[in-house]
This record gives C-alpha cells, sequence and structure tokens, in this order.
C-alpha cells in the first residue's frame, strides 16, 4: 500500500472491491491531476477533496472499447461524437476507438485530422482513430501514421452496395495484402483486418438472392464461418512473411481464433478480438429481428458462441470490443426484410459493461478477467501505457459497477441516437450496472446521467517507443499491488 501523501487527494474512492487482471482486493484509491496517486487500505483514514464511497461495489479499470463505428462526421442523423461518447460513457467505457468507415474516410492523414478535430468538441471520453489501409491509401499510410493513428484497418471484401464512398480507401483483394502489409509494417502500428473472403461468400449470396431467400438467418448460411476462416488463414500466410503486429478483429468463428493461436506459437504477432453480438447474440436474432440483428461477420450458432467464451477462458481471444455501430430503424427498413441489403451494425454502446457482468454473473467470464480483456490488454496491444491499469502513475480511468443490481434494458433510454434500432436489446435482462464512469480523476457518468461535458474527452496517440508485443495470459503490463 502507498503512503498517504501530505497534501491529500483530489478524489479517494473508498473501500471499493478493487479488480485488476489476475486478482481483485478492497482498497481505496486516491487520485490527484488526474493519475491514480495511491492504492491504500480500505479504511484509512486520508483527506480528500471529493470521496465515493464504493464499500458495496467493484472499481475497475476503464473500459477501453477498441471497436467502435460511429461514422462522424457526416452520419449525424444516426449518431454524433457526442451521442456515441455519452452512450460509451453509460456503458462504463473510458475510451473508445473509431474505425476509419465515414463519409470522410480515414484514409489519409488530412481527412484522420480533420475527423478528430470534429470528435474533440463533442467527446465526453477519450479516443483514439484507427487510419485505413486500402488498395486506394497505400501512399498516405506513413501519413496517417503521423496524423496519430491508433492502428490501420483492412476490409477484404468491396464495400455495402451504395456506400463506396465511407469505404475508399478501406479495402483490399486478397491478393492486394502484401503490398498493403508492406506499407504498414513501415509504420510499426498493428494491422488489423476484417476477414471475410467474397470468393467464399459471394455466390453463396448470389444464390441465395436468386431463390428469393432473403430473411433471417439466410445471412448466415449465405456467408458462413468457412468464409472468414479462409480469410484469416491468408491474413496468417501473409503475415509469416512479412512479420509485422497484425489483428483478427470481431471474430466470429472459433476456429479463426485457433487459428492464430498456432499461428502464435511460430512466432507470430497476431491478436484476436471478440465483439459484443458475437458473444451475446445467436444466429436466431437474426430469425426474430431480421435486419436489426444483421452484422458481418454474421452472427452465429449458440455452440460456436459459447467456444468464443472458452477461447476467452484459455487465452485464444485476447481483447474484447463493443462493434458498436448505429443505424436508425428506417436505415435498417429501406430494404423491408432483406438481410443482405440492410446495413450490418448493431449498436450497444449503453450496454457493454452490464452485459460483461451479466455474463460474469452467468459464469462465462471472470470479473478479473473483463479487467484484463476490456482494460488492460486492449490498452498493452494498441500501446496505450497510461490506459487500462489499475497501477500508480495511470490515467485515473475507473468503471464503478454494482454487480448486485437486476434490471431490464430499455432503449428508449439509451443514448445512442440509433436507439430505435436496438431492437436486439429491449427488455434484455441485465445482471450489474455501472453507477459511475470516471476518465481522468472526473466523473462523467453517473447514477444513469451523463455528467461529463462534451469536449472534456482527449485524442490519444499510441506510445510508439513502446514494442508492439502482444498480451500472454493474461494482461502483460501487471496490476501493481492491491
Amino acid at each position: 500500500m502507498s503512503a498517504v501523501a501530505e497534501t491529500g487527494y483530489d478524489l479517494l474512492i473508498e473501500g471499493g472491491t478493487v479488480v485488476a487482471a489476475g486478482r481483485q482486493s478492497r482498497a481505496s484509491v486516491g487520485v490527484r491531476h488526474g493519475k491514480i496517486a495511491a492504492l491504500l487500505a480500505p479504511d484509512e483514514p486520508v483527506p480528500s477533496a471529493v470521496r465515493i464511497d464504493a464499500r458495496k461495489l467493484h472499481v475497475f479499470p476503464g473500459l477501453v472499447d477498441p471497436h467502435v463505428q460511429t461514422g462522424v462526421p457526416g452520419v449525424e442523423t444516426r449518431e454524433d461524437f457526442a451521442s456515441a461518447t455519452a452512450a460509451a460513457a453509460a456503458g462504463g467505457i473510458t475510451t473508445l476507438f473509431e474505425m476509419p468507415v465515414s463519409p470522410t474516410p480515414g484514409n489519409s492523414g488530412p481527412n484522420l485530422d480533420a475527423r478528430r478535430r470534429a470528435m474533440s468538441p463533442q467527446a465526453h471520453v477519450d479516443f483514439a482513430v484507427y487510419g485505413g489501409a486500402g488498395r486506394d491509401s497505400v501512399e498516405t499510410i506513413l501519413e496517417q501514421a503521423r496524423a496519430g493513428a491508433i492502428a490501420f484497418k483492412t476490409f477484404l471484401q468491396p464495400p455495402p452496395s451504395g456506400r463506396e464512398a465511407e469505404y475508399r480507401g478501406l479495402w483490399c483483394r486478397h491478393d492486394e495484402i502484401r503490398t498493403i502489409m508492406d506499407a504498414v509494417r513501415l509504420t510499426s502500428l498493428r494491422h488489423c483486418f476484417h476477414c471475410e473472403d467474397p470468393g467464399v461468400f459471394g455466390p453463396l449470396q448470389a444464390r441465395f438472392e436468386a431463390l428469393g431467400r432473403t430473411t433471417g438467418r439466410a445471412l448466415a448460411e449465405a456467408r458462413p464461418a468457412g468464409a472468414e476462416e479462409v480469410s484469416v488463414a491468408v491474413v496468417l500466410a501473409r503475415a509469416a512473411e512479412r512479420p509485422l503486429p497484425v489483428g483478427i478483429v470481431h471474430c466470429s468463428s472459433p476456429l479463426s481464433a485457433r487459428l492464430a493461436a498456432d499461428a502464435r506459437l511460430r512466432g507470430l504477432n497476431v491478436t484476436v478480438e471478440a465483439c459484443v453480438p458475437h458473444l451475446f447474440a445467436t444466429l436466431d436474432a437474426l430469425d426474430r429481428h431480421g435486419p436489426f440483428a444483421a452484422c458481418l461477420p454474421p452472427l452465429r450458432p449458440p455452440y460456436m458462441r459459447d467456444e468464443l467464451w472458452y477461447g476467452i477462458q484459455g487465452g485464444l481471444i485476447e481483447y474484447c470490443g463493443s462493434a458498436h455501430t448505429p443505424f436508425r430503424a428506417a436505415d435498417k427498413h429501406h430494404h423491408g426484410e432483406n438481410v443482405f441489403r440492410a446495413p450490418p451494425g448493431i449498436a450497444s454502446l449503453d450496454l457493454y459493461m452490464p452485459l460483461l457482468l451479466t455474463a460474469a454473473y452467468e459464469r462465462r467470464i471472470s470479473l478479473p478477467q473483463i479487467a484484463a480483456v476490456c482494460s488492460e490488454n486492449p490498452a498493452f496491444v494498441f500501446r496505450l501505457p497510461n490506459k487500462g491499469r489499475m497501477v500508480v502513475g495511470a490515467d485515473a480511468d475507473f468503471t464503478i459497477v454494482d454487480t448486485r443490481r437486476r434490471w431490464r434494458f430499455d432503449v428508449s433510454k439509451a443514448h445512442s441516437r440509433s436507439r430505435d434500432s436496438m431492437q436486439l436489446w429491449d427488455g434484455y435482462k441485465l445482471k450489474g450496472a455501472v453507477v459511475a464512469t470516471i476518465v481522468r480523476g472526473h466523473q462523467v457518468f453517473r447514477d444513469g446521467e451523463v455528467v461529463g461535458p462534451p469536449g472534456y474527452g482527449q485524442f490519444q496517440r499510441p506510445n510508439l517507443d513502446i514494442d508492439g508485443g502482444r498480451p500472454i495470459e493474461g494482461a502483460m503490463w501487471g496490476a501493481g499491488p492491491l
């Protein structure tokens, strides 16, 4: 335990159960100048300007969500960055990473900078921005890195019809991966891939549409797990030729995770991400909700969902994300019940931590594992040493929760502007709630209300002085003494 500072603290979180990767114990946390200043005995009397009684609560390092796709700027009717980061704060997220898909796509240094400038005045929580690495942006990859890209994203399939401009410079064919990897490799940033092979799903989808099978689980049957697995195998093969940090995002197939694990045993620096849709919903939801459950890769059978949880427990999957992708109900229904034409994506920021706590109640994951895969590991993978850690000197980012609360999610109270499309979650039974979300020592969410001002969130750049390693057996940072 740290000694008490003579001048006291700006904030003291008193007597909570402090959760870190691998362990949890009761402690008080002292905050000074936006940083964790001390981890103290739970009943140690110390002076502080502000106090939070956490004696019946759990205190996590702030959640780091590495997979958010708001589309800002240019899509404010379905989401602006104020509504997205308000939803993030409600969901216990203190730092989020924005994907490059947008009417101003993240395909160049100036575009990345324009997006940052548009987001900063609205941000309730801290944020980072991915760069786009595609067939039309190879020459701009270095300038994107200089502009502060947290990592690079490549889609391995053509963009959805009608949205080509949003994906400009973000996608390539499988036979173009080598050239793009070579460019990203010069930045030392992680190169993340959306893996689905159009050579596998394209003919299947065309046949399904020709037969008029365009509703419900047809999306999953026409875009099978094999389309993802083949694409993952290609990425891993190319990465073996040109060593660089790579990532498989929103993994929906347990076999994909095992392929990556085998590659790690051969020395590849590869990480796997699992996201909310594939961890909490299955293809039955496509039958019930149609376009409102459409995402890519599609939802999978229950046994595959369960195996993803086993993959988290066994270390095959290093970190998690929300995959928040907002669309209004009118967008989802523009083509009726056709799941192939509906814009893919599910909004989920508002209930990110409550879903994780529910999974912990159901024994799919432990509370220390949540701290590992949702805070420490994503911060480590993407080189943000001040984030996601319960150690002295780190940013005072905390997610304070009540694990005893039982409630149902009401989409009408969601902060996302696309709440009218969140049918998948309406009435969802949750076992655990966010009491407070604290970013750099200031409360931005408390007791159901967003209390932090827009513009408080800060842009985060990766620390390129840190080796771009990968977590092994939980969080590599270590959590320090509690």
